[in-house]
């Protein structure tokens, strides 16, 4: 029986699919890593970010590029800027922000990998033209996602 191991893989600079209107580049996705992790790098405009909400999931590993985050955890903020790492295990409520007047770039490694196509869905939603709220949501729940605001 023939087993099949994982190989090295080089994404160059540049490289990866693109999600524009999220701000998210597929990195390294679920089968390249025999479903160990997802990796993704992301941007957020100055002062912008996401809401609070809980992956049940998935643990997050954010790495900072470029510029500042901050994290919410209920009533806590915590804060990291260049070459700060960040780890957010599963199950607890969080917001990413960048509360600075310049872009943040930030890579995201999230264990086990497939989140990749919690993105991919609202992607394609958004494609054709039928990404509502209530879409988003139904989406969010099947990836184990849930929204809090």
């Amino acid at each position: 029986m023939e087993v099949d191991f994982p190989q090295p893989i080089i994404m160059p600079p540049g490289s990866g699919k693109v999600l524009e209107f999220m701000g998210v580049t597929h990195k390294l996705i679920q089968p390249q890593t025999s479903g160990a992790f997802y990796l993704f790098e992301a941007e957020f405009e100055p002062e912008t970010g996401n809401g609070l909400h809980i992956h049940r999931y998935e643990d997050e590993v954010v790495y900072v590029l470029q510029g500042g985050i901050e994290i919410r955890l209920d009533n806590k903020k915590l804060q990291a800027s260049a070459g700060g790492v960040v780890h957010l295990p599963k199950n607890i409520p969080h917001a990413l922000y960048n509360p600075f007047n310049a872009p943040l770039k930030f890579l995201t490694m999230t264990v086990p990998g497939g989140m990749e196509n919690f993105f991919d869905e609202l992607g394609t939603a958004k494609e054709n033209g039928t990404l509502d709220d209530a879409l988003h949501k139904k989406i969010s729940q099947k990836y184990g996602i849930e929204w809090l605001e």
